[in-house]
């Protein structure tokens, strides 16, 4: 199954089970669960079946990072994004509005042998192409004010994904692979490429 089948047939109910075992405080409609995934060691995961952890791992992050995107640089459009998704939130709690780095999403469960970093690394191509269309298609749809060229810029440049540089990919040379944030900041880039030609 494709990662863009896994997320329109598969993800919600996924999301809905692995929110079912965090027992998360609720406010606001809005769940906010990173502190349990980060000091619980993540093991609500075992509500999702262990093949689909990659997929649905994945598929997180980026419903994660949109969120908390549109939270820090389109603040007075977030309401209205909230109401349209009612995503989950990745931060330490009720009462805490401090939001969490969403890359925990992939490195904790990898810490804890709940996924193996390969799988991750090998849908992160897929799932940044997945990202930037369905990103384009939600601004596109529903909030038509937002050009996703934009906003994928200001994901790129927020210190948090790749410190405000480019990243490149390291070449067959290279003794040391890049990091998992490198790598996610690079497969963002080259994804969103397109939209920033086009802008």
């Amino acid at each position: 199954m494709s990662l863009k089948a896994y997320y329109n047939q598969q993800f919600r109910s996924d999301l809905a089970s692995l929110l079912l075992g965090f027992q998360p405080q609720e406010h606001a409609r809005i769940l906010g669960v990173g502190h349990i995934w980060t000091h619980g060691g993540c093991t609500q995961l075992s509500q999702v079946s262990a093949e689909r952890h990659p997929q649905f791992l994945a598929c997180l992050y980026f419903t994660v990072l949109v969120d908390q995107a549109m939270h820090t640089h389109f603040y007075f459009e977030s309401h209205r994004f909230e109401e349209l998704t009612q995503y989950p939130k990745f931060r330490v709690g009720l009462g805490h509005a401090l939001h969490m780095n969403p890359a925990s999403i992939l490195t904790v469960p990898i810490q804890h042998r709940l996924v193996s970093e390969d799988a991750v690394r090998q849908i992160i191509p897929e799932a940044m192409n997945l990202f930037v269309d369905e990103t384009a298609s939600f601004f596109r749809d529903h909030m038509p004010e937002i050009q996703a060229a934009d906003f994928l810029a200001r994901i790129l440049a927020d210190p948090d994904i790749s410190g405000g540089r480019q990243w490149t990919f390291p070449s067959a040379a290279d003794t040391q692979p890049a990091s998992l944030d490198q790598l996610l900041a690079y497969e963002l880039s080259r994804a969103s490429s397109g939209l920033h030609q086009n802008a």
